[in-house]
């Protein structure tokens, strides 16, 4: 394909302004936007605005908003819009506005920086030997499949081990390509950085052809999506896509699990692939074939689920904490012992908050591995929950010896991130 997401995206905003009849349905329908200074303007009125942007790039508060309170939930991409056009795409292109002619300060973490936070926080959570195993492409030339974890859960480098661990039961024919040096370019697109995005994503994209595999193996759900609803139309991509929830379905038979859970689990799946309407079985199939388990479903689930709140926390932190708080009561209301996530995410934006109900918060990989006996600690959550720089300090003690950053700029990084206190 010829055309690069700057072009594409440049497409569709010509489609905006041929096509846009200012309904505003989208607005009416965006589950954020009631939760924002919007929440009493007229959906109209904010579509117009919109349109006016896009045509004339003169910014105001209005679109700032909408497109900037974006949780990236993918639920507006398709069929909510009666010309078939993307709000989602359409927050994009606003956003990559706003950074082309420095309309706002739209930082990002750059997973490629060294002192990325991931990069950072990682190093203080496992040993060095793991530490380096999940920044290692692996150096076989051929694999049947290519595992790609994606850059967010570098936050809780347990979660990439407990997935490889799980990944070698079940087949050695695969290749590992780690996040961070690769990336799917959503972290820029999403921020208006859309040449840096393309080319990340073109980067990857090589990386995984060059082990000629039939099929990439997606941990995130965001890099799913990414790929299907943008790159896809900009790159020809030799493979196909499967999320690691579903090859772990795919390959139950073959998880040695150990004796009984006995513990009911609710689910909070990852959003955007429901709302695409892709892969909204395998979580369930997997977590039903964990002997013991009672999966007990919240009211909004599947299609019908609802967003954590997501990419609103970069910017509208007050109006993702409505959209997360919501979503935990509601869980609390199955008496579930676990609330299981899919998404790193998800449980990045609910770990801190499990203290307040009387259920568990876990990652579906973290569930598997229980049932396996081969779980591992997660940190991240613990240390969400503490926000105690000095306590934090001392219980990553062994590995802050290990970690190839300095003390100094391990202690800045969580300063910025979740320790500032």
């Amino acid at each position: 394909m010829a055309q690069t997401v700057a072009e594409h995206f440049e497409s569709e905003r010509q489609k905006v302004l041929n096509q846009c009849t200012k309904c505003g349905i989208c607005v009416k329908k965006c589950p954020i936007l009631k939760h924002t200074i919007l929440k009493d303007t007229p959906p109209r009125e904010i579509q117009e605005k919109v349109v006016d942007f896009l045509s004339t790039g003169i910014s105001n508060d209005t679109v700032y908003t909408k497109a900037f309170a974006c949780m990236e939930c993918y639920e507006c991409v398709s069929g909510r819009c009666p010309n078939g056009l993307s709000p989602l795409t359409i927050n994009e292109i606003i956003k990559a506005e706003y950074r082309r002619n420095n309309l706002a300060d739209i930082p990002y973490t750059d997973p490629k920086d060294r002192l990325a936070k991931q990069r950072v926080l990682a190093s203080i959570q496992v040993s060095s030997p793991d530490y380096k195993l999940i920044f290692t492409p692996s150096r076989k030339e051929h694999a049947k499949y290519v595992f790609f974890p994606g850059c967010n859960v570098y936050l809780q480098p347990e979660k990439i081990l407990s997935a490889l661990d799980v990944m070698n039961l079940v087949t050695d024919d695969y290749a590992f390509v780690p996040g961070m040096d690769y990336c799917c370019g959503n972290v820029y697109i999403e921020a208006g950085d859309i040449e840096k995005g393309y080319q990340a994503a073109k980067e990857l994209v090589d990386k995984m052809a060059a082990y000629k595999p039939e099929a990439v193996i997606l941990w995130c759900p965001t890099c799913y999506c990414r790929f299907i609803t943008t790159i896809a139309d900009t790159l020809d991509i030799p493979f196909k896509f499967i999320s690691f929830t579903q090859f772990l379905a795919d390959n139950i038979e073959k998880l040695p699990f150990k004796g009984r859970m006995n513990k009911t689990l609710t689910l909070h799946e990852a959003c955007k692939m429901a709302f695409i309407g892709k892969d909204c079985s395998s979580p369930r199939q997997l977590l039903q074939g964990i002997p013991g388990v009672n999966l007990v479903e919240m009211p909004r689930h599947g299609a019908n689920t609802v967003c954590c709140g997501s990419s609103a926390m970069d910017f509208f932190p007050g109006s993702m904490a409505v959209m997360r708080d919501e979503r935990l009561k509601e869980a609390e209301q199955t008496n579930a012992d676990i609330l299981v996530d899919i998404c790193q995410t998800c449980h990045n934006i609910f770990a801190a908050e499990e203290p307040k109900y009387h259920y568990k918060i876990m990652s579906y990989v973290s569930v598997v591995a229980a049932a396996l006996g081969i779980e591992r600690e997660d940190k991240y959550k613990k240390y969400k929950q503490w926000g105690s720089l000095t306590r934090i300090l001392q219980d990553a003690e062994e590995f802050i010896g290990e970690s190839p950053y300095s003390r100094e700029e391990i202690v800045q990084t969580l300063r910025n991130s979740i320790a500032p206190k």
